[in-house]
């Protein structure tokens, strides 16, 4: 886009809302694509139930899973009781919170506050379910909940998957024990979509906000770089980083509009101005534009989408996956016209970053090129030492590996019954036979991976992993992976192909409870610590993470009086926090 005026005055003119303006998405709008039939999971923070522009909104509200220091599930007991689902300003005094912020880019129908304008949603008439496990700008760790209760993400990820929704936004970031990692899998099995983003800073710590610099490897110790999900960084009109967050971080695979966009000016205010969204906010308008291509490409899988949006970003007009050398760019800039337009069920239905970043890591000469080859009954005490300032790896990101293997192999077996002549080929893809073999590995006869299909346009792994993983590994006397018995059959549809005569797919159980200690595979939580929504955010917040990585807590505007502490260095605006809570 070539500008006669600056980009931020350009941003200004658009109100702050050139992320819904696209032409792209005007003529989708005109269309008829509004997100009708599209379900969204959201995981965030309690909303401001009665802020106007939610009005008319379809959400589903829940409170998020949490448990006890033994594992066992609890609420989070506040100094005002238990948290809610939902809060109204009327009995807080809060106007917007991250959680109100992230939705309406989603479901808003453009009303702010006493007539204001506020922002039009990108896919209004979709319905969300929105898991709240925090409030404000603030993710509820043990340090918040009264009772020492912590979020347990993986019982949420399944709700939604069950619930059916084809994409989940994470505006934040958390640490991911190895309990919660089914819930990850069971999304990356069905191929639904998970948002989410990089903090806001300059930081590039693996440990601290799951960055890296050398290689796309993922980093299944945090979910916003948890292999498989989306990790954006935020541009401007522009096509440029925003400053808050312009460095070099090999896991950011895509960018997305989060900056110079209208955002609240405080918590309690009213007010609306515009800023840097954060990469939350890139978060929440990325999973607006797949909502609208899902919307757009009914019979294509998850993944087939994923593959369109990172071989057709603005400027790439090869058709393939093209990483940013410089680190910086992952695949480039979302374009949503593309996205829009190039029919997706042409690509494998493979997940194009989980397999960039597997088959990274085994190349490399470091601990990560175990990561996901580890097996529990081997090495059950996962890779790394807690106590050598580097979070281990649990036993169970193996399971990743595992899991795009079982991906590879079912896209060959569609390929083949494509020239063999068949029909209904889609039926074999990994998303439509996630329930057949969902807590498993891959088996012999339906083909170890090891021939190199060439599914995504980037480098093939070789899988390295010494024999397969038994349908039932015990350690220290638990089960951790199991034939998983069916959930209920909510929501699930098959994708890629015709859907008649083929009912919604069955769910998968989580992992058996486990308790930290020696040989069991869970990793003790670092130090209580809450990470900030990555969004723009003028609050002081912190998106809390289960166990999480050091806080990183939002800016604190000057304004206000009691705030969370600041940590050094993290002076931009609290939407727009340093947290990895905060995107």
């Amino acid at each position: 886009m070539a500008f006669s005026v600056s980009p931020s005055a350009y941003a200004d003119d658009m109100g702050g809302l050139w992320p819904v303006k696209d032409s792209a998405v005007v003529s989708a709008h005109e269309a008829g694509l509004d997100g009708s039939g599209v379900k969204v999971g959201m995981y965030d923070m309690q909303v401001v139930s009665d802020y106007p522009g939610l009005s008319d909104a379809k959400v589903k509200y829940q409170v998020g899973s949490f448990v006890d220091t033994d594992g066992e599930p609890a609420k989070c007991m506040l100094d005002d009781g238990d948290l809610q689902a939902t809060v109204m300003s009327s009995d807080s005094g809060l106007y917007y919170s991250h959680g109100t912020a992230m939705l309406m880019w989603l479901v808003g129908n453009g009303k702010g506050w006493d007539g204001s304008q506020g922002v039009p949603g990108l896919v209004p008439k979709a319905d969300v379910m929105f898991v709240t496990a925090g409030r404000g700008t603030v993710l509820m760790s043990a340090e918040d909940c009264q009772n020492l209760a912590r979020q347990q993400v993986g019982p949420d990820l399944m709700s939604m998957v069950d619930w059916g929704a084809r994409v989940i936004n994470m505006s934040n970031n958390g640490y991911m024990e190895a309990k919660s990692y089914e819930g990850m899998l069971d999304a990356l099995r069905h191929g639904v979509i998970i948002v989410s983003g990089r903090s806001n800073d300059k930081e590039t710590d693996a440990v601290v906000n799951g960055s890296s610099t050398d290689a796309m490897t993922g980093d299944p110790r945090s979910w916003d770089s948890f292999p498989g999900v989306i990790r954006n960084n935020e541009v401007g009109p522009d096509g440029n980083i925003a400053g808050i967050s312009d460095v070099a971080d090999a896991n950011v695979n895509i960018l997305s509009p989060g900056d110079q966009v209208l955002m609240s000016t405080y918590d309690k205010s009213r007010d609306m101005s515009v800023d840097t969204g954060g990469t939350s906010t890139g978060s929440a308008v990325l999973s607006g534009y797949l909502a609208l291509a899902v919307q757009k490409w009914p019979d294509a899988t998850g993944n087939q989408i994923l593959q369109s949006l990172v071989r057709n970003t603005k400027g790439n007009g090869s058709g393939e996956a093209k990483l940013d050398p410089g680190h910086k760019r992952g695949y480039g800039q979302v374009d949503v016209a593309r996205l829009l337009t190039v029919d997706p069920t042409q690509y494998p239905d493979v997940n194009p970053i989980l397999e960039a970043q597997v088959t990274a890591a085994a190349r490399l000469s470091d601990d990560r090129a175990k990561w996901y080859a580890q097996d529990c009954s081997k090495n059950p005490d996962g890779i790394g030492d807690v106590l050598d300032d580097s979070l281990p790896v649990p036993c169970q990101a193996g399971e990743v590996g595992r899991e795009y293997e079982r991906q590879k192999a079912a896209w060959k077996k569609v390929e083949q019954c494509r020239s063999d002549g068949g029909s209904d080929c889609m039926r074999y893809s990994a998303t439509n036979t996630a329930d057949e073999t969902d807590g498993k590995t891959v088996l012999p006869d339906t083909g170890d991976g090891k021939d190199g299909v060439k599914s995504s346009g980037v480098p093939l792994w070789v899988w390295f992993a010494a024999g397969g993983m038994g349908i039932v590994v015990v350690v220290g006397g638990i089960v951790l992976a199991v034939v998983l018995s069916k959930r209920s059959k909510k929501g699930r549809s098959r994708h890629g192909g015709p859907a008649s005569g083929r009912g919604p797919l069955p769910p998968v159980n989580p992992y058996s409870p486990q308790v930290p200690g020696t040989g069991n595979g869970m990793v003790p939580p670092p130090a209580a610590g809450q990470y900030a929504p990555q969004q723009q955010a003028p609050y002081p917040s912190a998106f809390p993470q289960q166990t999480p990585y050091p806080a990183v807590p939002y800016p604190v505007p000057p304004q206000q009086a009691a705030q969370p502490p600041v940590t050094p260095g993290n002076t931009q605006n609290p939407y727009t926090n340093n947290n990895r809570n905060n995107r």
